[in-house]
């Protein structure tokens, strides 16, 4: 077995011929090798957060099973690939929703799920980039096996934003993985389980840090005009720039010269998009976000911009993040 340096999602040349009684034949068992891991945070704010450890052997990320199922760390070959704010990881009963204080609990992360009533800002009774990003996840499962010569690696769970004589609305969230492979996918189902119609928004915040996010990278598929990256600046403020792109499927990225991180996302569920480029010192990260519509808080509202679910209605999405080595 060697490396193979510029497969886009394989991480070993020859694994087509290495089937899995073969692969079997060399280890004592998958966790030498990759697999999953369940565990609590224990310090600080991040206390009593349940989480777990997706490892494909090249590939590995955690998944906040206590933050709406979303990613924080993740490292490509053992390189950083997300942003990790200077909040840290914190745990849902930290949240504060009014103005802008979700901010004090954005922990950034490879992913962060903004919605479901409200993304962008504040407004009326929703706080900046709503409430699910701090709701905790039910009937989480949990599956790693062999289907034919693949080792696939599965969570999933359930995460309800609900009040009394108001929405109930319930996200289901899948992520997936295999053994040997440099993806996964996050696939979402948002039913409205209530019984008149709901308005709903969806912005995937998607977080890369350094050393993927460096001096001399580049944001792929974007106009050029904002494609660069510098180093960090003093005192520089974040940009929230919509892009319009053509065609069914979206692949962004970004590139440097050790590697390429890409997310691909499709345009019928997911029709916007923002970048969200923050140079400045200590908070240095580029955000690619997929939305359901590039609008904020009460310009949403003004314009009728929210997806609208009758009662019983799904709304589905899909997500998937590849990444490649030089």
């Amino acid at each position: 077995m060697r490396l193979e340096r510029d497969s886009t999602i394989l991480w070993m040349q020859g694994r087509d011929d290495m089937h899995k009684h073969e692969l079997i034949k060399h280890i004592g068992s998958i966790e030498q090798i990759g697999g999953i891991r369940e565990f609590t945070l224990h310090s600080g704010k991040a206390k009593g957060i349940r989480a777990i450890e997706i490892n494909t052997g090249c590939l590995r990320f955690t998944v906040l099973a206590d933050r709406c199922m979303d990613i924080a760390q993740a490292d490509f070959r053992g390189s950083a690939v997300s942003w990790i704010s200077k909040t840290g990881i914190t745990a849902p009963q930290y949240y504060e929703k009014d103005g802008a204080n979700w901010l004090r609990g954005f922990f950034g992360g490879l992913l962060t799920t903004c919605g479901l009533k409200n993304i962008g800002d504040a407004f009326g009774d929703q706080g900046l980039h709503g409430r699910i990003a701090n709701t905790p996840a039910d009937k989480v499962g949990i599956f790693a096996e062999w289907v034919g010569d693949d080792y696939v690696m599965k969570v999933t769970g359930e995460m309800r934003e609900s009040a009394v004589f108001g929405e109930n609305l319930l996200l289901k969230r899948t992520i997936t993985a295999k053994l040997f492979e440099a993806c996964f996918t996050v696939e979402d189902t948002v039913i409205n389980e209530g019984f008149c119609a709901e308005n709903i928004a969806l912005c995937y915040h998607c977080n890369f840090g350094y050393p993927l996010v460096r001096e001399g990278a580049t944001i792929l598929n974007v106009p050029g005009a904002v494609a660069d990256i510098t180093a960090p600046i003093h005192k520089k403020q974040e940009e929230c720039i919509p892009i319009d792109f053509a065609g069914e499927t979206v692949t962004v990225g970004i590139e440097n010269a050790d590697m390429t991180a890409l997310l691909t996302y499709n345009r019928n569920t997911l029709p916007d998009f923002v970048l969200w480029k923050m140079l400045g010192e200590g908070d240095y990260a580029i955000g690619l976000e997929p939305r359901t519509t590039a609008l904020e808080g009460r310009e949403i509202a003004a314009k009728h911009q929210y997806v609208v679910l009758e009662p019983f209605e799904a709304y589905q999405t899909k997500l998937q993040f590849s990444f490649i080595s030089k």
